[in-house]
């Protein structure tokens, strides 16, 4: 090329260099700016929080909550919740929940399926601080249970931490707190189609021969029960010297003649008292209910009026047979209204009650007596001579005999609408009807 163009070429790739550098100068200044700006911005957001947050996220040196959860910390759950796992947990937070604390937790199955609530941790002012817990996906579905006070597990290794079963598929809990005292409040795992308590280290989960797919434990040898925490025979029966255990039919503990209990652990006689779980087949006329009042006649233990949580499935009499372990509902075309807080007395065939709180009518607390005779399944009133009686509940009734001869029931203490708690002794004549 000649001269000329050599100077072109020159002088053309000298002004190139300079606008590329210019371009990388301004470049370079707006990358330094936006570092300035991004790095001031990141300084404010990484600003600390002084406490940590247990549910939520540090801002600015505030915790900004997730949904469902408030307080400097994050730290009280006070809003609603959907959880949809096959497992987890549900608490009200890591310190004592708050005053006037609603959350709502509502667990999704799928229809059908058995869900497990395990209330590992509990706490709660007792009468005024309560958990609700629905076999269903709102309130309107059926109330199964109601916790309040405290979960405290027994010594001995008894299993005492409650277990709560929904059918649905689903499960809604509810917590409320009042304005005035709060406690360490609860820890509440869940499981969808798992066995009770996995089976208590005794058995396995299986869903062999079991109604529509549902998991049951298969207990190892010596264990039984739903969760294989009941052994069949405890330290083996303290063999051979106390007794043996018979693996067949109830499969128990069977006593030498100088030893008794559930294990053989007991010399006969003893001062020491023990308890015996029989083998009660489940029914479902059974249903559980509480302040209701109990008496043993000819073989038959029988269960009249309670509290219950739902009325549907209610039943006002049932008994159960002690013989053969089973509960029978006692049909009965007309009677008493529904009532709680009750007295029973035995007297031949007869069975008085008297007073109670009726879950229905105007008036909570009544005087009224009813006699239920046995062999006949009847309710019959009986009207007392006046005066008329206190009209109570939280009181007990025992037939008694006099010097002549003649049947009384004495009616003790109580509650009444009217006097409040009163220490009187009310004494009704069974013969003449006489109060």
């Amino acid at each position: 090329m000649d001269e000329n163009g050599a100077s072109h070429v020159c002088t053309w790739s000298r002004a190139s260099g300079r606008s590329v550098r210019d371009v990388l100068r301004t470049y370079l200044g707006i990358l330094v700016v936006l570092h300035l700006v991004l790095n001031t911005e990141a300084s404010a957001a990484s600003k600390s929080c002084d406490k940590s947050c247990f549910s939520g996220k540090c801002m600015n040196g505030t915790c900004v909550c997730d949904h469902g959860w408030v307080g400097d910390q994050c730290q009280h759950c006070q809003g609603r919740f959907k959880l949809t796992d096959l497992s987890g947990s549900l608490t009200d937070g890591p310190v004592n929940y708050k005053y006037k604390t609603k959350c709502t937790w509502l667990i999704e199955g799928f229809p059908n399926a058995a869900l497990r609530l395990r209330f590992n941790h509990f706490a709660t002012e007792c009468s005024w601080d309560h958990m609700y817990v629905y076999d269903g996906d709102s309130i309107y579905a059926p109330l199964i249970a109601v916790f309040s006070g405290l979960v405290v597990p027994e010594s001995r290794g008894n299993e005492t931490v409650p277990e709560v079963v929904t059918t649905s598929g689903y499960a809604l809990l509810h917590f409320f707190s009042d304005a005035a005292y709060n406690l360490t409040g609860f820890s509440i795992a869940y499981s969808i189609n798992s066995c009770p308590n996995n089976c208590s280290g005794h058995g396995r989960c299986s869903t062999a021969n079991s109604v529509a797919g549902r998991v049951y434990c298969e207990c190892d040898e010596y264990w039984k029960g739903d969760a294989c925490d009941i052994p069949y025979c405890r330290d083996n029966c303290g063999s051979p010297d106390h007794g043996y255990c018979d693996l067949t039919g109830e499969k128990l503990c069977v006593c030498n003649d100088s030893w008794q209990g559930p294990d053989c652990s007991l010399s006969v006689p003893s001062t020491e008292a023990f308890w015996v779980l029989p083998s009660v087949k489940p029914s479902a006329q059974s249903l559980g209910r509480a302040s209701h009042r109990a008496l043993v006649h000819s073989g038959l233990m029988w269960v009249v009026g309670g509290y219950s949580f739902n009325y549907s499935n209610y039943h006002m009499v049932l008994n159960y047979n002690l013989e053969t372990s089973t509960w029978d509902v006692v049909p009965v075309s007309s009677g008493p209204l529904y009532r709680y807080g009750h007295s029973l007395a035995l007297y031949q065939d007869d069975i008085y009650m008297f007073g109670g709180k009726l879950e229905s009518g105007s008036a909570n607390v009544t005087d009224e007596m009813w006699v239920f005779n046995i062999p006949r399944r009847t309710w019959s009133p009986r009207k007392p001579a006046p005066p008329p009686p206190y009209a109570l509940e939280g009181h007990t009734a025992h037939v008694v005999e006099l010097a002549d001869g003649e049947p009384v029931m004495l009616v003790f203490f109580g509650y009444s609408p009217v006097y409040s708690y009163i220490n009187k002794v009310q004494e009704y004549n069974i013969r003449k009807w006489l109060l």
